[in-house]
């Protein structure tokens, strides 16, 4: 009887001991303030889909191997898991940044949802070795131009160019 109770106790122990120790890491608000909707896929997380247009060509989508080149039309296509405000900055090479969503004389910026495509169709100008395209995304309406907080996620492009 004193072995059986001695198994138990021990036993008991362990199961709350692992309790303890196998409990999940929950980040501090702070060190990481925005850590997307839990359990959603990356495939559908936040981001912009970046077709181009050169000449009368048909449209093509733009790939890491892309190289875009000066008189190539853009289109920008909403990614994403749900509806969210956004606003794009564009750096065309040596010019300086540029907001291109939403259009300018807007105060804030604009809900959009997954797949929309955005009004913004800018033509690339000569000059420059990359074209830098910067999302941010926020849950709430936010100044346009003004720096992002916590709450808020970026996403750069850096698309090469000839």
């Amino acid at each position: 009887m004193k072995r059986a109770l001695f198994l138990t106790a021990i036993l008991g122990a362990l199961v709350g001991l692992a309790f303890l120790v196998a409990r999940p890491h929950v980040p501090e608000p702070a060190s990481e303030p925005y850590v997307g909707v839990r359990g959603a896929s990356r495939a559908k997380a936040a981001g912009l889909g970046v077709h181009f247009k050169r000449g009368g060509d048909a449209e093509h989508a733009v790939d890491p191997g892309t190289v875009l080149r000066a008189g190539d039309v853009l289109r920008f296509v909403v990614r994403g898991e749900r509806p969210r405000q956004l606003e794009v900055r564009m750096r065309d090479g040596d010019a300086a940044p540029a907001t291109i969503f939403p259009a300018s004389g807007a105060g804030e910026t604009f809900e959009v949802r997954p797949g929309e495509t955005l009004p913004a169709r800018p033509a690339l100008a000569a000059g420059g070795a990359k074209l830098i395209v910067t999302a941010l995304f926020s849950d709430r309406p936010r100044a346009v131009g003004a720096p992002p907080d916590g709450d808020t996620e970026v996403v750069t492009l850096s698309i090469a160019k000839e």
